[in-house]
């Protein structure tokens, strides 16, 4: 994936949690984090650690989470790919901030 279609995918991931937990911390300041629990990928709050969405519910069967925008769910497709999608997306997140220095490291 191109540097623009990680930023738009980890952009499209944050709203996401956003939206869902009302969140009202400004969108600069919430962070994202990836793990993998029961053989599924999640994105949580980084600061708050229930507040978690699942992005794919079976890691070997690559089902990913239903209604997700089209760069999210590329990068969610991308990181299956990955022997650990959890650390792909860490890492990605990490490496993409680090590139672009307009871009929000809490992205």
């Amino acid at each position: 994936m191109q540097q623009r279609e990680l930023v738009s995918g980890f952009s499209e991931l944050k709203d996401l949690l956003i939206r869902t937990y009302k969140i009202n911390r400004r969108r600069e300041f919430v962070r994202l984090y990836f793990s993998i629990a029961n053989n599924e990928l999640l994105m949580h709050d980084y600061d708050d650690h229930k507040k978690a969405l699942s992005l794919c519910s079976d890691i070997e069967q690559k089902k990913i989470r239903e209604g997700l925008m089209s760069k999210s769910h590329r990068l969610a497709k991308e990181s299956l790919k990955h022997p650990s999608p959890a650390e792909f997306l860490i890492t990605s997140l990490s490496y993409t901030a680090f590139l672009d220095l307009s871009f929000c490291l809490s992205c």
